[in-house]
């Protein structure tokens, strides 16, 4: 086999890769929003997007769903949520503390607690806010480690 093909090769296995533990359809194939978000991104993003799809799925997707659309009047929505841009500060803490009282997203109240995620590290919830920030219609750009540490540091304070 060419050099040529075996890179190619490479590239592919690595696509599928990228693509195969989506928690995105049925098929494990990746969707068009997430297609666009990931072109949009950098390496080091894409590689964050990646990882916080991943950790989405384990930590985010039982109550905001495959879709990020929630549960009706229950768990808000992620996609296409206001309430993500006009609070970017606080979503690290938000994400690692949990959330109580009311709250509204997209004109709508919803009064669930969130759970905390004390053991979430700072650079997973940078990637997991960059998977949420970046689909399903958001465009956040990406959330840095430094950006989550500020964050998490003024909650001590």
């Amino acid at each position: 086999m060419s050099t040529k093909k075996c890179g190619l090769c490479i590239l592919l296995v690595a696509l599928i890769a990228l693509t195969g533990c989506s928690g995105e359809g049925k098929s494990g194939t990746i969707n068009e929003s997430s297609k666009d978000a990931i072109d949009a991104l950098s390496q080091k993003e894409t590689q964050y997007y990646s990882n916080g799809r991943r950790l989405y799925s384990m930590y985010c997707n039982s109550c905001h769903m495959d879709d990020g659309k929630g549960l009706g009047r229950l768990i808000p929505p992620l996609a296409k949520a206001d309430y993500l841009v006009a609070n970017r500060g606080i979503l690290p803490r938000v994400l690692k503390y949990g959330l109580q009282g009311p709250l509204v997203v997209n004109r709508v109240e919803y009064n669930q607690p969130m759970p905390a995620n004390p053991k979430l590290t700072d650079l997973e919830i940078a990637e997991i806010l960059t998977y949420i920030g970046n689909t399903w219609g958001n465009s956040m750009n990406s959330f840095t480690l430094q950006e989550v540490k500020e964050s998490l540091t003024e909650s001590e304070n």
